[in-house]
């Protein structure tokens, strides 16, 4: 029976991909987050911290083959920027710490963020994963950035581990209910006046399924995860039946901030994408990784608008 820890158990991905883990014989799969999950799944459950000494032992105790890493989402909003931070950089050091420790564990995925790289008017107009960004970056590409490092040099001290790193554009559908999602699914959405960045996406499903096929087709390596093509700010709004509305600088700032009083907060880093976009390259996810999205962007700019109906559940399981 192959043991798989699942990080960020209460994330709308980490209890999908439980979900369909369940579904494969000879998986046992083991659930942990902070907060309780907001999908049910029959799988164990711990509620604790990573950076707490009680998690170290228990991943020890539990000697998973393959550790999810999937609590690496900006919760600075949920938990205060001082405990999201603690999550994003002390927590995977010290999970990180304990995988080095577990003679058991050979495969380590990470879920990082296109945020990385961060979005700003001085930046390349494509990033591949060696490319170094120009702009300013802001706290949670920064937390980012040194969990990568991190991982790195556990890589290189342990030999046994392999870690693979998926860099996610934005992960847009009618369910993941994430920041990006939910502020470009507004009736009304506030642009930047005279900007029409370019975005890349990757369908909700199309990310669950991507981090499936890393668990069973493991390759170590750092990979940029995307949909294939790019789509312009104002096509996105268009397909979506929304209505864009342009505003100065500080308009745009302001309206932006006001979101947060109707339940609609939007992080820095997703503050600046709105801005600037960005698009990554993706050849090393689809040659080395053998991973292709069954969504292109504007398909899964559709789907996520409910213009086209979603894909049946089963459409991925020919992908291991």
């Amino acid at each position: 029976m192959r043991r798989i820890l699942v990080t960020g158990a209460a994330t709308w991905t980490g209890g999908r991909l439980i979900q369909r883990l369940e579904r494969r014989a000879g998986f046992h799969v083991l659930a942990v987050d902070e907060i309780s999950p907001r999908l049910e799944f029959a799988s164990p459950f711990q509620k604790m911290g990573l950076d707490r000494t009680e998690f170290a032992r228990f991943l020890l105790d539990i000697a998973p083959e393959t550790v999810v890493h999937l609590e690496t989402v900006d919760r600075a909003e949920m938990l205060g920027r001082s405990r999201a931070h603690e999550l994003a950089v002390v927590g995977a050091q010290a999970l990180f710490g304990a995988v080095g420790r577990c003679e058991a564990t050979k495969h380590v995925i990470v879920k990082s963020d296109a945020a990385i790289y961060g979005s700003s008017p001085r930046n390349p107009s494509v990033f591949r994963e060696d490319t170094q960004p120009h702009g300013r970056r802001c706290r949670y590409p920064r937390d980012l950035s040194e969990m990568e490092q991190f991982v790195g040099e556990m890589g290189a001290a342990h030999d046994h581990v392999d870690y693979t790193i998926l860099r996610f554009a934005g992960i847009f559908g009618p369910n993941v209910g994430n920041p990006l999602s939910r502020f470009l699914r507004l009736p009304i959405v506030p642009t930047l006046m005279g900007f029409d960045p370019r975005f890349q996406f990757i369908f909700e499903d199309d990310a669950v399924a991507l981090l499936e096929h890393a668990i069973l087709n493991p390759v170590a390596g750092t990979f940029n995860a995307a949909a294939p093509g790019q789509i312009y700010l104002s096509r996105v709004l268009r397909l979506g039946k929304r209505i864009g509305q342009p505003l100065p600088r500080r308009g745009f700032d302001a309206a932006l901030s006001s979101l947060a009083r109707l339940d609609l907060y939007v992080p820095e880093h997703i503050r600046r994408l709105v801005k600037h976009g960005m698009v990554t390259d993706t050849t090393r996810m689809e040659e080395d990784l053998g991973f292709v999205p069954k969504r292109n962007c504007r398909q899964t700019v559709l789907a996520a608008y409910g213009q086209r109906a979603q894909a049946p559940a089963d459409l991925y399981e020919d992908l291991a």
